[in-house]
């Protein structure tokens, strides 16, 4: 019998908020600390704060980019989706058959037990410790995959996977 399930994962965006008010901080803090050395009547500043704006304005464009970002996780019949949205774009990228799933966990659980022949990432986070892993077989080999589940989901893809 299958069963249908789906949930999004979505970046929250207060820490982002956050995140990009402390590197401006420090940012700033640091351009008026490099303003003050000179070297031989030369100030530092002229060449740290424009290099220094360009790295913030960098961080603050990839913060964004990412919070647009989004991944839907759908569980039709024995196929588990993974769909990656943006604002303007709904595309699958990953579709596996639930019987092909070897394990989902801590990725420290997997580690050294499948010679993996690729890896992803379907999370909305850079840090991967937050995520849990998913390894399942292909006609190429073992496949691994981190991604942001509940735990409801999680207990689902494991149901199936007994």
């Amino acid at each position: 019998m299958g069963i249908m399930y789906k949930e999004i994962n979505a970046k929250k965006k207060a820490p982002v908020v956050i995140n990009i008010f402390i590197v401006l901080s420090l940012m700033i803090a640091l351009s008026n600390m490099l303003e003050t050395i000179k070297i031989k009547n030369f100030s530092l500043g002229i060449i740290t704060n424009p290099a220094l704006g360009i790295i913030t304005t960098a961080f603050i464009v990839f913060q964004i980019f990412r919070c647009r970002v989004s991944y839907k996780y759908s569980i039709i019949g024995d196929q588990l989706i993974i769909h990656r949205l943006t604002q303007n774009d709904h595309q699958a990228v990953k579709c596996i058959n639930l019987n092909d799933i070897k394990y989902v966990g801590k990725p420290s659980g997997c580690m050294g037990k499948y010679a993996l022949k690729e890896t992803k990432s379907y999370s909305c986070t850079l840090r991967i410790f937050n995520a849990l892993c998913c390894v399942y077989k292909t006609d190429e080999g073992y496949k691994k995959f981190y991604f942001q589940p509940s735990e409801k989901l999680v207990d689902k893809i494991k149901g199936y996977m007994q």
